[in-house]
C-alpha cells in the first residue's frame, strides 16, 4: 500500500458551488474546470464564501460531524460580518467547535479551559496565508517551528512563589539560541530585565515581562546562576537551528542501568531523526534496563516522528503488534463525503514520484490506518517512566498511550493537556485549516484522555535544579520508582533551594508560543 506524502492541499468551497482562488490577484482569477459562476444577482463576498467553505468541509471531515446542525440552522455567514477576514473565519471555526459534547464534562470536546473564547484543538494557521509553514495557532507569532528553526532569544521561564514574592527561573534554553550561547541555564534566576526589577507584583509585571523576553529584539538580563553567582548579559534575537533532544544521560545503580533524555518537540523527522538515533545508540551500547523520557514541555508535532521514537523504545517482543490506530468519523471511513470528492492534491508516492489523487482515493478506514511495531532500538527495558506537565500534549500523549498496553508504564508530574485528536491541513482560501479529524487509539482501543492523562505520582516541575539532577522532584520520583519499585514520599518535600512553603508554587510559565498538536503527513491511498 502506497503512503504518499502530503504536499499541498488547496481548496475553496462556495455554497453551494466550488470555486478556486489564489491568494494574489483574487479579482483576476479565472474560473477553473467544472466551476459554475454564480449568477450576478447572487454574488456574495469572499469572506461569506469562505465561511460556507469551513462549514461544508466540517460536515465531511470534522471528527464530531454527526453533531453538527444543518447549514440553515448554523448559518455560517452570521459570523463573517467583521472587517478583518481572518477574525471572521476564526469566529466560524470557533462556533463549529461548540458542537461535539464530551459526556464526561457536559462541555464541547474543544472547550478551552484556559481561554473560553478559543478552541482547544482546531485552528487556522494565519501565517500560512503568506506562505509560512510554522504551524501558528490563531494570531500568535511562533518563534520556534516544527523544523527546529528558532527566531527569538531562546528561553522558557517559570514564575515561582506568590504574587508579591516570586522568582523568575529559567526552565529551559534551546540549544543554539542566544540564551544558550550566552551560558544561561535551567535553574538560573532572573531578577532584572532592561533596568526593570521583577518579583514583587505578579499581575502588574507579567505583561511587561513577557514583552521584554518574547517580543523584543534584545534584552539586558541580570540575575544569579543556580550556584548563586551574579550575572549580567545582553541577548539579541537571532535565527537559529535547535535540537529536539535537549539532554541525554545514563545512570548506574546496583542492578539498574537507567537511560534518561529530555525531548522537547516531535519536530519533522528529517530534523530530529539523527539526534534520536544518536541517543538510542548510546542507550544500546550501555545496555540500559529502564528508561525515563522527559516530555514536560513537549507540545507534540509529527505523528511519524512519534512512530519512529516508539520503534526505538520498543523491545523486539513487540514486533508486528499494534502500536496505534487513527480513527476518522464514519462519514470518512465509509466514503460518504459530499465535498471532498471535488478536491485533488499533489503528493509523492512511495517511489518518490509526484502523483495527483483525489481525496476520495485516500483510505480513511481503521484497517488502512493501523500502525504496527517494527523495533529498531535494540534495547529491552523493564520500566518506562514519563515526566509530564500540563504542557505535555498530543504526540507526546500518543507516545505514552502507545505503550500502556505493552510495558510497565508510569507517569510522574502533573496531568497532561489532553489531546487524542490529530489532523492534516486543508488550505481554504489560502489559509491552512486544521480541523479535528481523527482520534488516535492504542492497541487496547483506548483514547479517552480528552481531559488529560493522569499521573501515578504528582510532583513539581522543580526548575531550581538542572534536568536529570536527583534533587529535582520529578526526576527523583521517576528514578526512585525504577530503583526501588515504589514512589518515595520524599519527592513531596520542598526543593533544598526553596526558602519558603510557597517557593515551588508555579504561578505561570512563559515562553515563545509553541505548537500543541498531532500532525499526520502520511496519507494512505486505496
Amino acid at each position: 500500500m502506497n503512503k504518499p506524502l502530503l504536499k499541498t492541499i488547496t481548496l475553496l468551497l462556495f455554497a453551494p458551488m466550488l470555486f478556486s482562488c489564489s491568494k494574489k490577484n483574487l479579482e483576476e482569477e479565472k474560473p477553473k474546470e467544472n466551476v459554475v459562476e454564480p449568477e450576478p444577482e447572487k454574488k456574495v463576498s469572499r469572506v461569506d464564501r469562505l465561511a460556507d467553505s469551513l462549514f461544508y468541509y466540517a460536515q465531511d471531515i470534522y471528527f464530531w460531524n454527526d453533531q453538527l446542525p444543518t447549514y440553515e440552522v448554523f448559518n455560517p455567514r452570521q459570523f463573517s460580518k467583521g472587517s478583518v477576514e481572518f477574525n471572521s473565519l476564526n469566529k466560524v471555526l470557533f462556533n463549529i467547535t461548540r458542537y461535539g459534547t464530551n459526556p464526561a464534562t457536559g462541555k464541547p470536546y474543544e472547550y478551552n479551559e484556559i481561554d473560553n473564547n478559543d478552541t482547544k484543538y482546531s485552528y487556522i494557521d494565519k501565517e500560512s496565508y503568506d506562505g509560512s509553514k510554522s504551524f501558528i495557532k490563531k494570531n500568535e507569532l511562533s518563534n520556534l517551528d516544527l523544523e527546529g528553526n528558532g527566531d527569538d532569544l531562546g528561553l522558557k521561564i517559570g514564575l515561582y512563589g506568590v504574587e508579591q514574592n516570586y522568582k523568575i527561573l529559567v526552565q529551559l534554553t534551546y540549544p543554539g539560541s542566544p540564551a544558550a550561547i550566552s551560558g544561561l541555564q535551567r535553574g538560573d534566576i532572573i531578577t532584572e530585565i532592561n533596568g526593570v526589577k521583577y518579583g514583587t507584583n505578579f499581575n502588574h509585571e507579567v505583561p511587561s515581562l513577557s514583552n521584554a523576553l518574547f517580543e523584543s529584539q534584545s534584552a539586558i538580563i541580570k540575575g544569579k546562576t543556580s550556584s548563586g553567582t551574579p550575572f549580567e548579559m545582553t541577548l539579541n534575537k537571532i535565527k537559529y537551528q535547535t535540537k529536539s533532544v535537549i539532554k541525554d544521560s545514563i545512570y548506574l545503580d546496583k542492578t539498574k542501568k537507567v537511560g534518561y533524555f529530555v525531548f522537547n518537540s516531535f519536530s519533522k523527522l528529517s530534523h530530529t531523526q539523527a539526534d534520536l538515533t544518536a541517543t538510542f545508540n548510546k542507550f544500546q551500547h550501555a545496555g540500559i534496563t529502564d528508561l525515563i523520557i522527559d516530555l514536560r514541555y513537549n507540545g507534540g508535532g509529527y505523528i511519524n516522528t512519534a512512530e519512529f521514537l516508539a520503534n526505538k523504545i520498543a523491545p523486539n517482543s513487540l514486533n508486528g503488534k499494534v502500536m496505534f490506530t487513527e480513527n476518522f468519523n464514519s462519514t470518512m471511513q465509509n466514503n460518504k463525503t459530499k465535498y471532498l470528492k471535488n478536491l485533488s492534491l499533489e503528493t509523492t508516492n512511495s517511489k518518490g514520484e509526484k502523483v495527483k489523487v483525489r481525496y476520495t482515493d485516500l483510505d480513511y478506514s481503521i484497517s488502512g490506518n493501523t500502525f504496527k511495531f517494527n523495533p529498531t532500538g535494540n534495547i529491552n527495558i523493564n520500566t518506562l517512566v514519563f515526566i509530564v506537565t500540563e504542557n505535555t500534549a498530543s504526540a507526546s500523549e500518543l507516545l505514552i498511550n502507545i505503550f500502556k498496553p505493552h510495558l510497565n508504564v508510569k507517569i510522574v508530574g502533573a496531568k497532561t493537556y489532553g489531546k487524542p485528536i490529530g489532523f492534516f491541513p486543508l488550505t481554504i482560501g489560502g489559509y491552512d485549516v486544521y480541523f479535528s479529524m481523527f482520534e488516535s487509539r492504542n492497541a487496547s482501543n483506548e483514547s479517552d484522555y480528552y481531559n488529560g492523562i493522569s499521573v501515578n505520582k504528582s510532583s513539581n516541575d522543580d526548575a531550581y535544579y538542572p534536568f536529570g539532577n536527583l534533587n529535582e522532584q520529578s526526576f527523583k520520583a521517576a528514578y526512585d520508582y525504577i530503583v526501588t519499585g515504589n514512589f518515595s514520599n520524599s519527592t513531596s518535600m520542598l526543593s533544598g533551594k526553596a526558602s519558603g512553603s510557597n517557593q515551588l508554587q508555579k504561578l505561570k510559565a512563559l515562553s515563545p508560543p509553541q505548537f500543541k498538536g498531532m500532525i499526520e503527513n502520511r496519507i494512505k491511498s486505496h
